[in-house]
């Protein structure tokens, strides 16, 4: 597509093409490297400087942190009481405290995994995107977008947002193609209806901000405050249908957790 488009000069090198496609950090869980960020690599002399060899070694003790102190210690108690959500009545608080968990836990195993890779290719000499910078700080919807996996949020931006006309049509059409975009974002991760309803929900929730102006700068302090709670509150709902083993299940957990019972 990046030929097509005239960004990136057909290749010649073939055994160039066949590293792009099988450089091993990256290939497991990401970040997505695009060729135009790959290829121009390629032909650096590689001379070991301990500037990058320290970053390199600095990403790959705070990615395994992540990983294996962090996210496999929540997710060993995350599994353990998962799902208890999915029983009528279940204790409100717990389970609101459980989906905070997984909120941690699936954050720290990728944003480790990024970092692993991210690490490991600088030790090899080639330099990988960020992929994750602060997402639960995010006060928008679309700012959420630029910080959680943002390999991928850039690559559905321009690879189908923009091809299906991004917002250069009228509201409604842009509205749809945000809410298309998610859809097939959320079957990325799966072909599953949970991750159908959890690209759902963020679709919509980009559509009514962008319908609202919400994700604009320059907003009123109480009115960021507000809206982060809700931004975060959409994103940990979402999570829970991430992580459950159907739509049913999610929706008894997501009742469970509004009905604010703390004795079950």
């Amino acid at each position: 597509i990046d030929v097509y488009r005239g960004r990136l000069a057909p290749l010649a090198d073939f055994r160039a093409f066949l590293l792009y496609i099988s450089f091993f950090p990256q290939l497991v869980a990401g970040p997505i490297v695009r060729a135009v960020e790959f290829l121009p690599q390629l032909p650096r002399v590689r001379r070991p400087r301990w500037q990058v060899i320290n970053e390199g070694i600095y990403l790959l003790a705070g990615g395994y942190f992540l990983k294996m102190v962090c996210a496999d210690n929540i997710a060993a108690f995350v599994n353990a009481h998962w799902d208890s959500g999915y029983e009528p009545g279940a204790n409100s608080v717990a389970l609101l405290w459980l989906a905070v968990m997984f909120g941690a836990q699936i954050f720290c195993d990728f944003a480790g995994y990024s970092n692993i890779a991210r690490g490991l290719s600088l030790l090899l000499g080639f330099r990988l995107p960020v992929n994750f910078n602060a997402p639960y700080i995010a006060g928008s919807f679309k700012n959420f977008w630029e910080r959680w996996h943002i390999t991928l949020s850039s690559w559905l931006r321009d690879y189908l947002y923009v091809s299906l006309g991004g917002n250069r049509g009228s509201r409604l059409r842009t509205y749809v193609n945000l809410l298309t975009v998610m859809v097939l974002g959320g079957l990325w991760h799966g072909a599953a209806w949970t991750y159908v309803v959890w690209g759902t929900l963020h679709g919509a929730a980009l559509a009514v901000e962008r319908a609202l102006g919400l994700q604009r700068d320059g907003r009123p302090a109480a009115l960021r405050v507000v809206w982060w709670m809700v931004v975060q509150g959409v994103v940990l709902v979402a999570w829970i249908f991430f992580r459950s083993d159907s739509v049913a299940g999610a929706w008894q957990f997501v009742l469970n957790i509004a009905r604010l019972e703390i004795a079950a």
